[in-house]
This record gives C-alpha cells, structure tokens and sequence, in this order.
C-alpha cells in the first residue's frame, strides 16, 4: 500500500527537505542510547528518539539479549539501564528471530579492496576479489555497495553497464579515500562516512519506517 496515499495529510516535505540528514526511528533510538549511556529508560529514550514507547521497549529488549545493554536498576517499577558494548554510530540490526545480524566486515573487505587496489571494477570483480573462504560476498551485494558509493561521490563510472546484463565498472576517487573504515550504507539508505562523521548521502525517508516505529509524523499530523 502506498504509505503516503493511505495518510494524505502527512507533511512529509517538513521532513524530506529537512538540512539535517533523515534517521530511522532505530537510528535516533540508539543515538539517545549512546548519549545517555550511563543510565536510561524505555521512556527517556523513547522520547529523545521520537519513537514509540513499545518500539524502543522491543529494541531494547533485543539488545539486552545480544549483550549490548544491561538492566543496572528498578525503581518504582521502572528499569534503568546502561550501554556496556558501543559498537559507533550504527545501530545494531536484527532478524526476525531476533539474532544479531553481522554489519560492517563485508563492506570493510570491499572498501579496503576499492581502496589498496585502486582500480576499476565491476561487482562480480569485486565480489571475487572481497571473498575469502570463510565470508563470501554476493554480486548483488557489491552491486549495492558500488551504487550507493556512487550515488554518494566516491567513485566514478569508467564503463557503463550493458543492457545485456554486464555491470558497471566503477573506480575510487583518491580524493574520496576518506580513510581505513568503511562508508556504511544505512538501512535507511544513507551513506555516513565515520572517517569524516558525515552523511554523504541520503534518500528519502521511509514513511512505513515511521509509522512502524516513530512519532514525527504523528506530530505533523495532529
């Protein structure tokens, strides 16, 4: 369904040409996670996050089973709870069985590959070259990866794709050699560069993302 047709009333524009970059509800919830990591509640991260109550109970919740939180206290019924494991500005992602999901090391295999090699790939090339015997990177995933740098203006296209189902090959620029982490790709579709502190890049928010988790479009709505 699309999300904008079902609540027409939503002043999406207030958010997409915001000059601040986008963040998912998950996004703002971890960065209030972070910023009050000696000591938080569901309610007070909720609110910093502008998310809703059971969205950042559920998160947390997750979180405490993969160790990344801890419950310190419970006073008048409320939790309390601390950061015992900040992995930087990326939110910690989950299945739907609630198992942590590995982020960074294939995108870190494939920038170190676009940045020692410096020369222009196509994703079956980079696939091949970031793969090791114990962690494989599909085509498709290094597809992504070489669009969104692109789309972000790290690399430039040397070769375009064919109709024919041939890929683009694409090579760093070495003024976007930012430096040895990699750019992250947002679920959210945004790039953020932690070598620099910066999104590069950023699509349009999801509106179902929002309505699932957040609170600002129920705030332009009212």
């Amino acid at each position: 369904m699309d999300i904008a047709f079902f609540r027409p009333n939503f002043k999406e524009l207030d958010i997409m040409n915001s000059k601040t970059p986008y963040e998912s509800p998950r996004q703002r919830v971890w960065n209030a996670i972070r910023k009050n990591r000696e000591e938080f509640t569901i309610a007070l991260i909720a609110d910093e996050g502008n998310a809703t109550y059971e969205s950042a109970r559920e998160f947390v919740s997750r979180l405490m089973k993969a160790d990344f939180v801890t419950c310190t206290k419970v006073q008048n019924k409320e939790k309390f709870f601390n950061l015992i494991n900040d992995v930087g500005y990326t939110y910690p992602s989950f299945n739907k069985k609630g198992e942590l999901i590995p982020s960074m090391s294939g995108n870190k295999a494939m920038w170190n590959t676009l940045r020692i090699t410096k020369m222009a790939l196509n994703a079956y090339e980079l696939s091949a070259i970031s793969s090791t015997d114990s962690q494989k990177i599909a085509v498709e995933t290094a597809n992504n990866y070489l669009i969104s740098l692109h789309q972000a203006g790290y690399l430039k296209i040397v070769k375009e794709s064919k109709v024919t189902g041939g890929k683009a090959k694409y090579v760093l620029l070495p003024e976007m050699n930012t430096g040895p982490k990699p750019p992250q790709i947002q679920r959210v579709k945004h790039v953020f560069d932690p070598n620099t502190n910066q999104v590069m890049f950023a699509e349009r928010p999801e509106l179902e993302e929002e309505l699932k988790h957040g609170t600002i479009l129920g705030e332009f709505n009212a």
